[in-house]
């Protein structure tokens, strides 16, 4: 049976202030460095859990697009995607919600056609649809 450690991320702190060490372990594992600004009372070792969130969603849509494009055999050279997260008010005094906001940039050969189809695709990316889904936490105290 597999239990949560078989692939999962795990973040580990200590008394340094803020610094996170980050292992993720999956298929190929992979280590990382979180912190917050010294502004913040870190040191700036590494991106912020928020900052990681952003690369997340920038990276899936990049990965989306590039995976889209071969299967389809466009001629994309490259696909640049940037995502900026904020909490915003709804109409100035609502509830808070998170708005991304993304941009993606296309290079290559491509129909208007094309971009405007990877631009729909890139809005189908596994984070995007987690981030947009309704989502539920279930934290336990192990020790």
């Amino acid at each position: 049976m597999k239990t949560i450690q078989d692939r999962c991320a795990t973040a580990i702190i200590g008394t340094e202030p803020y610094e996170t060490r980050v292992s993720i372990t999956g298929e190929v594992d992979h280590e990382l460095i979180s912190d917050v600004p010294p502004g913040e009372g870190g040191r700036g070792k590494g991106p912020t859990p928020h900052e990681l969130l952003e690369a997340a969603v920038a990276a899936c849509k990049a990965i989306t697009v590039r995976m889209y494009a071969e299967r389809k055999g466009w001629p994309l050279e490259s696909a640049t995607a940037r995502t900026r997260h904020e909490i915003r008010s709804v109409e100035g005094t609502g509830p808070k919600m998170h708005h991304f906001d993304c941009e993606l940039e296309l290079t290559g050969d491509l129909t208007d056609e094309q971009r405007s189809r990877l631009l729909e695709i890139a809005g189908r990316c596994s984070i995007h649809k987690i981030l947009q889904s309704e989502t539920v936490f279930a934290t336990e105290l192990v020790s």
